[in-house]
């Protein structure tokens, strides 16, 4: 398929009879969207220009950088339910012996595994859906592999129906973990509820949110880059139900990842 091929798809995606339930808003949707489809079309035209009739005078790396940059801005969106197995998931053993699924399909972590397709990137969004049964679960952002990686505890503090929570942060570079920081989920937690987890990575800065509250929020620029992970330590037990990892799932960025296919 052309440049141009891929210029109609975009247009068709994107089209504001898609928005037709919200007419209120369909309107500035609409608009928009026809200035940012105008811009990349804008960008591919030229794009294409430069391919075919390159300058003499252009820097030999003018396309490269295109592309560097319309790949940057383009969507991520990877999304596990666990419904079609453990594939993703590396931790260099047997992975089958430490996790486990239970009677919903939900997934009960074991050893760290990594989410292998997320190991490229940089910034993202991780989202999951969990809920812990005895103890605790772990969370790992910017993981360069098993030994190198940004963990994040979520941890039952107390006894009861209504136990506290705390969150429980460290590095672990080369193997050895950094003194962990400790802070107090300040809900109360319950047992039987499925939570949800969001952790921010951008640049240095990331950000801990549970059921769309703000937990912690820390700077390190040790870890540049790296992808997720989930583990369980000696006692723990918890169920899983999907995670995603994500960033630019804008309309910029969907068309961004349309448009790198091509260039």
């Amino acid at each position: 398929m052309d440049l141009w091929a891929h210029c109609r798809n975009l247009l068709a995606y994107l089209a504001p009879g898609r928005y037709g339930a919200y007419p209120i808003r369909a309107g500035k949707i609409a608009r928009k969207q026809i200035a940012v489809i105008t811009v990349l079309l804008a960008v591919a035209a030229i794009a294409g220009a430069v391919v075919l009739t390159p300058s003499r005078h252009s820097k030999p790396d003018s396309w490269a950088k295109l592309k560097e940059k319309v790949a940057n801005r383009a969507q991520v969106d990877l999304f596990d339910d666990f419904s079609a197995g453990l594939d993703g998931w590396q931790n260099g053993n047997d992975l089958a012996s430490t996790w486990s699924y239970d009677k919903n399909g939900f997934v009960n972590p074991g050893a760290l595994s990594l989410f292998e397709p997320s190991m490229h990137l940089t910034d993202y969004n991780m989202d999951a859906l969990v809920q812990i049964e005895t103890k605790g679960v772990g969370l790992v952002i910017r993981a360069e592999g098993p030994k190198t990686y940004q963990a994040v505890r979520i941890l039952i503090e107390g006894s009861g129906p209504l136990p506290g929570l705390v969150v429980q942060r460290y590095s672990v570079i080369g193997g050895q973990a950094s003194r962990p920081v400790r802070v107090r989920y300040p809900s109360r937690f319950q047992l039987d509820t499925m939570y949800r987890v969001r952790l921010q990575v951008q640049g240095d800065e990331f950000s801990l949110y549970i059921q769309g509250q703000l937990v912690d929020y820390w700077s390190d620029n040790r870890l540049r880059a790296g992808g997720v992970g989930l583990f369980c330590g000696p006692g723990e037990h918890a169920r899983v139900a999907w995670i995603r990892v994500s960033h630019n799932t804008d309309s910029l960025g969907r068309m961004c990842s349309m448009l790198a296919s091509t260039l």
